[in-house]
C-alpha cells in the first residue's frame, strides 16, 4: 500500500469514526447514571424532536440500558414549556432557522405567532440586504459612467425604483412587532 493511499485511508477512517459518534447523545457514564426527567426537560428545554429519545435509546442500549421513557417524557413535555414561548418563536424565525413543529398544543399558538412574526423580519431584512445591494451597484455604476443617454436613464429609473422598494421595505419592518 502506497504511502498516499494508507494516509488517504487513515484520513477517512477517522472521520467515520467521528461521524460515528458524534450521533451518540450519550456516553456509557452518562447512560448508567442517567435522570431520565432531568435528560428530557433539557431535551424539551432546547427544541429537540420527540426522535431524540430514540437516539438515546440507541446510545444506551450498547450499555445494557433502556431509557426511562415515561419520566423523559414528563421532563420532555416540563422542558417545552420554556422552549415553546412566543419570544423563543421569533428568535428562531428571526434567525432564519427552520420550523421546530415539537410544541404541544396550547403552546403550539404562541410559538408559532412568534415564529411568522420572526420569519417575516427574517425575510424583510434579508429582501431589504439585496435590494441595498443592488443599489450600491446602481451607483457604482452611475459613478463610473454609462455614456449611452437611454442606458444611463434606464440606471437612473433603476435606482429610484430600489430606493422606493428599500424604503417601502424599511417601512414594513418598523411596523413589525418585537423588533
Amino acid at each position: 500500500m502506497t504511502g498516499t493511499l494508507r494516509s488517504g485511508l487513515a484520513g477517512w477512517l477517522v472521520v467515520t469514526v467521528l461521524l460515528l459518534s458524534a450521533c451518540a447523545t450519550m456516553d456509557e457514564n452518562q447512560c448508567l447514571n442517567a435522570d431520565w426527567y432531568a435528560i428530557g426537560v433539557e431535551d424539551g428545554a432546547r427544541g429537540r424532536p420527540l426522535a431524540r429519545l430514540g437516539d438515546h435509546r440507541r446510545a444506551c442500549a450498547k450499555y445494557g440500558v433502556a431509557p426511562q421513557t415515561e419520566r423523559y417524557l414528563a421532563g420532555r413535555n416540563e422542558g417545552l414549556k420554556s422552549y415553546c414561548t412566543y419570544d423563543r418563536g421569533y428568535a428562531m424565525g428571526r434567525s432564519g432557522h427552520g420550523y421546530a413543529d415539537v410544541c404541544p398544543e396550547p403552546l403550539a399558538a404562541n410559538y408559532s405567532a412568534g415564529y411568522r412574526d420572526g420569519r417575516e423580519y427574517h425575510d424583510l431584512t434579508r429582501r431589504l440586504k439585496a435590494v441595498q445591494d443592488e443599489i450600491d451597484k446602481s451607483k457604482a455604476a452611475l459613478k463610473a459612467g454609462i455614456h449611452n443617454p437611454r442606458e444611463r436613464a434606464r440606471e437612473v429609473e433603476r435606482l429610484e425604483a430600489l430606493t422606493r422598494e428599500a424604503e417601502q421595505l424599511e417601512q414594513a419592518i418598523g411596523r413589525l412587532p418585537g423588533r
